[in-house]
């Protein structure tokens, strides 16, 4: 949780004609989740992610074309999905028509009368993407690879947090 607080205070926020605090940025927070047979020392280790995400408007497709273009590719069975034009995308890949169970919550006020109305063509929109989901398995050598991305991942975000200070 300390890490999550720690993400909202630098998040950029602003005030807008229908919020006085409205997100300027997505977020992704995401939690992995390992779990092993405590009875197996060497047993593989089966790996969940969970991503808690805030697309700062994103409903608005015209707003982010890359997550619009992916999605509509997706919707439409499209062999070459364009996830590397944009890190969002990229970091979304796997929730959007990869490996995942995925949830949209839309998020609608009366305020907000133009948004509302294309957070349900949004989530429409996404309705049809087809997740590809299976067990994620890693077996003693992929777990220790795994490992060493884990750190070196965690380390350039201390050095670059560090540089940022």
């Amino acid at each position: 949780m300390e890490n999550m607080m720690q993400g909202n205070k630098i998040r950029r926020v602003a005030a807008t004609r229908m919020n006085e605090r409205s997100s300027r940025s997505h977020t992704i927070f995401r939690i992995i989740l390992e779990s092993k047979d405590a009875n197996q020392k060497d047993g593989p280790v089966h790996i969940s992610y969970l991503n808690l995400m805030d697309l700062a408007g994103s409903e608005r497709v015209s707003l982010t074309k890359a997550a619009g273009n992916v999605i509509r590719q997706l919707s439409e069975g499209k062999e070459f999905i364009s996830y590397r034009d944009s890190k969002l995308t990229r970091l979304l890949s796997q929730a959007l028509g990869g490996n995942a169970k995925s949830l949209i919550i839309g998020n609608v006020t009366l305020a907000a009368e133009e948004e509302t109305r294309s957070t349900p063509e949004f989530a429409q929109s996404t309705k049809t993407v087809k997740n590809k989901t299976k067990v994620n398995i890693l077996s003693a050598t992929e777990e220790t690879l795994q490992g060493y991305q884990n750190l070196t991942r965690d380390l350039e975000t201390r050095l670059k947090s560090r540089q940022l200070s």
